[in-house]
């Protein structure tokens, strides 16, 4: 009971920072629902060394309604003023919940959330900040060569860093194909998941190929 007060509390404590700092005119808005993103996910990410799988799959529908009516009571403004249609905090929430159901690897789990949160996290950011000579259109929606070389070169280090600590779960002969193929397949998937969807399929991918790779 402890450890779930400990991720709600964490939880609900980075979106009333993330209110603080829209007071405060520290962040834009597309910087803060990116800190959001990134700091919440992070957190999720190593959530099964502190509750268990039925407790992750409850809290994360529990977050999935908390989105749901945040965009109509606007109780936590990290998505206010955004130009641009997104669901990606409906994903965001469900893929807590889905990944937490297909997998019981730890570490599957952790890499997995790790992607949605820092790999396309950090892509948006790169890309916001750097990326304004290189751009390209999929399905209506911007991307920028930075974001898309960010997203691959951090999907690369979280695996490497994922397939080290699950080396014991791991095929060794997969491991190269793992770190050969995965990156730049859900590079593609994080490109094609627009309205926030990549949010769901990256992560979901994730565990998959992860599972498929086990020993």
């Amino acid at each position: 009971m402890l450890g779930v007060v400990v991720c709600l509390l964490g939880v609900f404590g980075v979106l009333r920072l993330s209110d603080d700092l829209r007071s405060n005119r520290r962040l834009k808005p597309e910087e803060r629902r990116k800190f959001v993103h990134i700091v919440t996910g992070c957190f999720i990410a190593f959530w099964p060394w502190l509750i268990s799988w039925r407790a992750i799959q409850v809290l994360g529908l529990l977050l999935l309604a908390v989105v749901i009516l945040n965009r109509y009571e606007h109780f936590f403004k990290f998505n206010s003023r955004l130009n641009r249609r997104t669901y990606g905090d409906y994903f965001f929430a469900l893929s807590v919940t889905v990944c937490a159901m297909i997998t019981t690897n730890k570490v599957f789990f952790m890499a997995a959330i790790l992607m949605m949160a820092l790999a396309d996290g950090l892509a948006a950011l790169a890309g916001k900040k750097f990326g304004k000579r290189l751009k390209y259109t999929v399905f209506g929606q911007t991307k920028t060569g930075v974001g898309t070389m960010t997203f691959w070169f951090t999907a690369v280090c979280i695996l490497d860093i994922a397939s080290l600590l699950a080396h014991n779960s791991l095929v060794y002969n997969h491991y190269y194909w793992l770190i050969l193929l995965l990156p730049p397949g859900l590079t593609i998937v994080e490109n094609l998941g627009v309205y926030g969807l990549d949010n769901l399929l990256v992560p979901v991918l994730t565990v998959v190929v992860l599972r498929l790779a086990q020993a």
